[in-house]
């Protein structure tokens, strides 16, 4: 069991969204924490915490991971008080740190293991119902068929790059030729259906592009899945340089009108779709969901913001974060190699954990992402000149909840660098998150526990519109 690790499948959200639920605080103090509690991670990975107490009044605990075995890891260190609830597996690199919310009646907090990722565990009532998958009733749907479209497993080179990407490339039945769209990812290792807390959100939107005709081409990013490469030292850059690999490749396939295909981008893809139409106007149209507006650096700053204030945190405890942010911001952009940003977040981080600023068990994780590759061109990369250039059509949404990439800053951006753009429209969805489902709240945390993968309404916007513009006859009437 010491080969316990979070699946391929998990994906990586941004860092700092795991991290600002360790600073979510119920307002109610948790009962006896001895028994069971069980929860999901990343919305796919059942984890089961067993908690003891001695005679004189020592907590201990142990970890199943049912999904990868049956052997049961004693914790090393365990901390239990009204509130707090955290331990450390040694053996696996493995720690969680969670706090007691009322409202969710059980310990909300985060699991670190490489990554780290939200994990909420609730008292465990019975071990068959915390073995029970988690419902997603539009990808069961798809699995059920019948599927009016045909599927081929698919590699194509990012030759400059020397690596070779995998995908799905699926293909409405009929004769074609067929308008196409290429989806590309967001952030994290994501593999080509996008799975995100136990959703797989391209393949069900790629399955309704397919029902109204379109082809669609999804693929694992670089480094991920059966894709080679590496993630870890990727860039925003070479993941637009994969991108473009992407549609020269759909644009060659017989069964494809090549000059009648379009880019999806979700989040980061976002990003990564207007750089690829202003280098190559003949891209036939582009739909943003939930891009960013604003520098990536300062989305951080706002995203970490108001994930903790809808997690229930403090203002003061935001403000706290916020600062210490911002000042690692500012060290890690004067730094002038990756040793010397490296030193800048050590250093800053370990003053963040000894102010109680950053949990310990998750300052390593944050180290490493801060200095990452991408991380150093991400944190300055501004969208903006790239979406003044575009003058392909463009479809941008955005949800009313989303905290990942709130709408208010970000479309406004948007809107206003599409302006001499008289073929873009900009729309924000109501009571929809940044996975684009029906949300109450917009946290992270509740993505895995919604069954809708993508709400219909969003679907049918996005299909309405690639229609429509993937077809130049309707364009002319």
């Amino acid at each position: 069991m010491n080969r316990f690790r979070l699946s391929k499948g998990i994906v990586a959200l941004w860092l700092f969204i795991a991290l600002s639920a360790t600073l979510a605080a119920g307002s109610a103090c948790a009962k006896e924490a001895v028994g069971d509690w069980s929860g999901l991670l990343a919305g796919q990975l059942h984890i089961i915490v067993h908690v003891t107490k001695d005679a004189g009044g020592q907590y201990g605990a142990t970890l199943e991971s049912p999904d990868q075995g049956s052997a049961v890891m004693p914790a090393d260190k365990v901390a239990i008080d009204a509130d707090h609830f955290s331990f450390t597996i040694t053996s696996i690199g493995g720690s969680f740190a969670g706090t007691w919310n009322a409202e969710k009646n059980g310990w909300a907090g985060t699991w670190t293991q490489g990554q780290t990722l939200a994990l909420i565990l609730s008292r465990m009532t019975s071990r068959a119902a915390a073995l029970a998958p988690a419902r997603r009733p539009q990808e069961e749907a798809i699995a059920a068929g019948p599927r009016p479209y045909r599927q081929e497993a698919v590699n194509f080179a990012n030759e400059r790059a020397g690596i070779k990407l995998a995908g799905t490339l699926t293909i409405p039945d009929g004769d074609g030729p067929f308008p196409a769209v290429v989806l590309i990812c967001g952030s994290g290792p994501e593999t080509r259906d996008e799975e995100v807390m136990g959703h797989k959100v391209f393949l069900v939107l790629a399955d309704a592009l397919n029902r109204r005709g379109i082809a669609v081409l999804r693929y694992d990013k670089r480094g991920v899945g059966e894709s080679t490469g590496s993630y870890a030292t990727a860039t925003i850059a070479e993941f637009a340089a994969d991108a473009e690999a992407a549609l020269r490749f759909v644009r060659s396939h017989p069964a494809i009108a090549a000059d009648r295909v379009g880019l999806v981008g979700h989040s980061e893809g976002g990003a990564v779709a207007p750089m690829l139409a202003v280098r190559d106007p003949s891209v036939q149209f582009v739909v943003l969901m939930a891009a960013p507006g604003i520098r990536i650096g300062q989305l951080l700053r706002l995203q970490t913001a108001r994930i903790a204030k809808a997690s229930g945190t403090p203002e003061a405890d935001i403000a706290r974060r916020l600062a210490f942010f911002d000042k690692l911001y500012a060290d890690l952009a004067v730094a002038k190699s990756e040793q010397q940003a490296l030193v800048v977040a050590k250093t800053d981080v370990a003053e963040a954990v000894a102010e109680q600023i950053i949990p310990a068990a998750s300052a390593d994780a944050l180290v490493t992402m801060t200095t990452s590759p991408w991380a150093r061109e991400a944190f300055a990369y501004d969208p903006i000149p790239a979406l003044r250039q575009v003058k392909t059509p463009v479809l941008a949404l955005n949800g009313s909840r989303d905290l990942q990439v709130p709408a208010e800053e970000n479309l406004s951006q948007i809107s206003a660098a599409l302006q001499g753009n008289s073929r873009a429209t900009v729309a924000e969805l109501p009571n929809l998150n940044h996975l684009f489902q029906t949300a109450k709240l917009g946290t992270p945390a509740e993505y895995g526990e919604i069954e809708e993968t993508i709400a219909p309404t969003a679907l049918k916007i996005i299909s309405d519109w690639v229609v429509t513009h993937s077809d130049p006859l309707r364009l002319q009437n």
